[in-house]
């Protein structure tokens, strides 16, 4: 994976390396950027002038990452009752791509997972949530993903 571009986050996919593509022998007349993708060692390829699209954001600070994983040590104010509801909010907010908003499904499904209530399919929210927050913190920390994950699971 390159080093040297940017580092972004990419809603849907998780966090990579932006880099400029020079020739592009399908389309010659439209400029594209490649994004080597953490999770799944993807390389996504789309065209300069539609990234705002993808919603592509550049990754946070440390500092904002810190702050952002200490919401996951307090105790959620409110938390949906119907299984369904929580299920479509949780993944639309691991959807938006915020930091924050991953931070808090992280938050609602450890708590529920500690109180013993967390069902199968939240448990897979729950992993997607990790693992995209993890991306995002492999490339702010320069760590393995192994680490990622267990510096979101000992944030508690």
């Amino acid at each position: 994976m390159p080093n040297n571009g940017p580092k972004v986050f990419v809603p849907k996919y998780g966090a990579g390396v932006m880099s400029e593509v020079e020739d592009n022998e399908y389309d010659k007349n439209r400029k594209y950027i490649s994004i080597c993708l953490l999770l799944n060692n993807i390389n996504l390829y789309m065209p300069e002038d539609n990234i705002q699209e993808y919603e592509v954001r550049s990754v946070i600070t440390k500092e904002e990452m810190e702050e952002a994983l200490n919401i996951i040590k307090n105790n959620p104010n409110e938390i949906e009752k119907k299984w369904g509801k929580r299920y479509r909010n949780n993944n639309d907010k691991i959807k938006s791509g915020n930091t924050i908003k991953i931070c808090e499904v992280i938050r609602d499904l450890y708590y529920l997972k500690l109180m013993g209530n967390l069902p199968p399919g939240e448990r897979k929210i729950l992993y997607k949530a990790e693992i995209m927050l993890a991306s995002e913190i492999m490339l702010i920390f320069d760590i393995s993903m192994e680490d990622a994950l267990s510096k979101i699971r000992n944030v508690r």
